[in-house]
Formats: C-alpha cells, sequence, structure tokens
C-alpha cells in the first residue's frame, strides 16, 4: 500500500539580502511563525503554477513565471508525516507585497537572511543555505 503525502511548494522572494516572510495566523498550525509563501500542490497542477498562485494568493503578487527558477528540493518525514518541499525562488518582481489572506497571516516583512525572525520554520533557514550554497536536494528526517 502506498502512503500518500503532500506536494508543498514554497517561494523564496528575494530583495537583495533580504526575503519576504509571512507570520502564520488563524490557522490552527504553527500560528505565530514566520514562513514563506506557498502552499500545497493542486491535482493537475504544475509547481511554477503552484508558486505563482501562492503567491498571488498569499502577498497579491503577480510573478512572471520566466523569473521563477527552482533552488531545492526537500523530502521530509518528522513527525509521522511525510511529503515533498519544492523551493523555488524569485529576484525579480514588481509591486509591493500586502496581506492579501489576513485570515491566514497577520504580518509580512522583508527579512535580512542572516537575521530571521525567532520564529521562523525551521525549513526556511535550510531553503535559503541550500539556495546560497547551489545545493538543490536535502532529505530531511527526524
Amino acid at each position: 500500500m502506498r502512503d500518500l503525502f503532500p506536494v508543498i511548494v514554497h517561494v523564496l522572494l528575494l530583495r537583495g539580502d533580504r526575503v519576504l516572510l509571512l507570520r502564520r495566523a488563524g490557522g490552527g498550525y504553527l500560528d505565530g511563525w514566520y514562513a514563506l509563501p506557498g502552499g500545497h500542490l493542486q491535482r493537475g497542477e504544475g509547481i511554477v503554477a503552484c508558486a505563482i498562485r501562492e503567491c498571488a494568493e498569499e502577498t497579491g503578487l503577480a510573478i512572471d513565471p520566466t523569473r521563477l527558477q527552482p533552488a531545492a528540493v526537500m523530502p521530509y518525514r518528522a513527525d509521522g508525516q511525510q511529503g515533498v518541499d519544492f523551493i523555488m525562488v524569485c529576484r525579480e518582481f514588481d509591486g509591493a507585497p500586502r496581506l492579501a489572506e489576513p485570515d491566514r497571516f497577520d504580518d509580512l516583512g522583508f527579512f535580512a537572511v542572516g537575521a530571521l525572525p525567532e520564529r521562523t520554520v525551521p525549513y526556511v533557514e535550510r531553503a535559503i543555505a541550500m539556495e546560497r550554497r547551489g545545493d538543490w536536494f536535502l532529505e530531511f528526517v527526524e
């Protein structure tokens, strides 16, 4: 029997040495923690399309697909769950991000990659480090 597991797409939106993070709120999962824009891949959807959709839904930003690049793939197994995270990176985007889903997030901002908020979900730091080193794969097992 096969296990079902989520495919999640996250986007590193970078402006120089700063990354855009959203603080989760009201969803009951990691509320109060900062995370990258992103979410679950929908049936029939591509990775790039998911990244574009999630950025628009969560930050109001329209991302040009030609400006998105793959940064990392991180399969994980932790706390009885497993899945795979795809990390995309975008360094050029137009407009100012906003809280487009205030029922799910209560803060957003650009943070220095070397000084992330204390309550940042752990995968963010790993994803940034991988992107900086040019690594593309990390299997995380807890």
